[in-house]
């Protein structure tokens, strides 16, 4: 890629592209919504990077309430057979969700301290 020499417009960028990835802490997915319509290219493209990660983190607990409810009826149906394979998949989920929340931690972070907004992780 096209590396730019460190300024306040990339450092700013960099800060904006470092804050989509953060955002899965307390605006998940209207922030990178925000920052990929308005933010200039590498923010945007950080951004919709993350939008993608934020909205992956954020189906792993729906799809595990829908496991733990398909769970819970298979246990009235005395299937045990399915019910492990139901907790091994509900911990496949929770282990997904966790590594896409650590995933979005370390893009924050390595875009935040890379030379370039152009950090492409």
């Amino acid at each position: 890629m096209n590396e730019q020499p460190l300024n306040s417009d990339t450092q700013g960028g960099r800060v904006l592209a470092s804050v989509s990835y953060f955002s899965i802490f307390f605006a998940p997915i209207i922030l990178p919504i925000i920052i990929w319509i308005f933010a200039d290219k590498p923010a945007s493209t950080h951004a919709a990077k993350s939008l993608f990660y934020h909205v992956i983190t954020y189906l792993g607990p729906i799809f595990i309430i829908i496991v733990a409810s398909l769970g819970g009826m298979i246990v009235n149906q005395q299937h045990h057979t399915i019910m492990v394979i139901m907790i091994i998949l509900g911990i496949i989920l929770i282990l997904f969700t966790i590594w896409y929340t650590i995933k979005n931690i370390y893009r924050g972070v390595k875009v935040l301290i890379s030379e370039s907004a152009y950090f492409n992780p």
